[in-house]
C-alpha cells in the first residue's frame, strides 16, 4: 500500500513537471531557445520523495533575449525596474558653448535693429562705449592714475555720444553716398578724405570740446590746435590708413562706427592722454 502511494504521488508531480515546462516554452519567439528541463530521479525508499521535489525545482526555463527587452523573474537575468524595458538613451543637454553662442547671436541681433530703427542715437551709444573704455584703459593700465579720474571720464565719454557718433554718422552716410562702390579707386579716395580732409576737422573738434567741458576760452583752444593738433594728426596717421582700407572695402556703411570705435579704443587712449597732458601743462 506504501509502494503505491509513493507510486501515485510520484505520477503527480511528473505531470505537474511536464505542465510547467510545456506552458514556458509557449512563448513564440524568433530566437527562443528549447526549454531545458532536468528530468526527475525517483529513487524508492527513504529519502526518495525529497529528492524527486528537488530535481523539480532544479528547472529553470530560459527567455529569449530581445533588443530593448529584459526579462525578469525566477531563473531570469537581470530586470528592467517595471519601466516597460525602455532602454533609448537620454537626450543630451545643451553645452555652455550653445549657450554662449545662443547670447551673442541675440545681441547682435539686437543690435542690428538698432541700428535700422534708431541708427543716429545707436551709434552715437557705440562712441560712448569706445571713448569711455579708451579712457579708461588709459587711466588704469598706462598712466595708473590714483584716485581715478572720473570728470576726465565723463568729458571723454561724452564727446563720443555728443560729438564722434553723431558727426561720424553724418560723415560716412555722405561719404558713401558721394562715392559709391568698393574698387580700389573709391576705397583710395574714401581714406584720402578721412585723413587728410577730416582728421585735421576731428582734431579741432575734439580739443574745442574739451576745452568748453572745461570752460576755456577761444585763446585757450587756439593754443592747443597749434602745439598738438599735428601730433594728432601724425598719430593718426599710424593707425587709420590701413584701417579704413579694410572699413571702406569691407565693413556695411551702417556698421562703420561700430568697426571704427572697435579699433579706436585704443587711439582713444592716445586722445585720453593728449587731452590730459594738455590740461596739467595750461594748468
Amino acid at each position: 500500500m506504501a509502494l503505491l502511494l509513493k507510486l501515485f504521488v510520484a505520477v503527480v508531480c511528473v505531470q505537474q513537471a511536464a505542465t510547467f515546462a510545456v506552458t514556458s516554452s509557449r512563448v513564440a519567439m524568433p530566437t527562443a531557445a528549447p526549454v531545458r528541463c532536468a528530468s526527475p530521479q525517483m529513487v524508492f525508499g527513504g529519502g526518495s520523495r525529497r529528492t524527486f521535489f528537488r530535481a523539480v525545482r532544479s528547472v529553470k526555463p530560459r527567455m529569449p533575449n530581445l533588443p530593448g527587452k529584459r526579462w525578469s523573474g525566477p531563473g531570469m537575468s537581470g530586470g528592467d525596474g517595471g519601466d516597460g524595458g525602455d532602454t533609448s538613451p537620454a537626450a543630451p543637454e545643451p553645452s555652455d558653448d550653445g549657450d554662449k553662442d545662443d547670447f551673442m547671436a541675440g545681441m547682435w541681433k539686437g543690435y542690428s535693429k538698432m541700428l535700422d530703427e534708431q541708427p543716429l542715437l545707436t551709434k552715437a551709444l557705440t562712441s560712448f562705449t569706445g571713448f569711455a573704455l579708451g579712457d579708461i584703459l588709459a587711466q588704469l593700465f598706462i598712466q595708473k592714475t590714483n584716485p581715478f579720474d572720473w570728470a576726465r571720464l565723463l568729458r571723454l565719454s561724452s564727446f563720443g555720444f555728443l560729438v564722434h557718433g553723431t558727426s561720424s554718422h553724418w560723415f560716412y552716410g555722405f561719404l558713401d553716398g558721394k562715392i559709391p562702390g568698393k574698387s580700389a579707386q573709391v576705397v583710395f579716395s574714401k581714406v584720402f578724405i578721412d585723413q587728410v580732409l577730416w582728421n585735421p576737422i576731428f582734431g579741432i573738434m575734439f580739443f574745442s570740446y574739451v576745452a568748453a567741458f572745461e570752460l576755456k576760452g577761444f585763446d585757450y583752444v587756439k593754443d592747443k590746435v597749434q602745439n598738438e593738433l599735428l601730433t594728432q594728426v601724425t598719430g593718426s596717421w599710424k593707425v587709420w590708413p590701413l584701417a579704413h582700407a579694410i572699413n571702406f572695402r569691407f565693413i556695411p556703411s551702417s556698421q562703420r562706427v561700430l568697426y571704427i570705435n572697435s579699433i579706436q579704443i585704443g587711439y582713444n587712449c592716445f586722445l585720453s592722454l593728449i587731452s590730459n597732458r594738455e590740461t596739467e601743462a595750461t594748468a
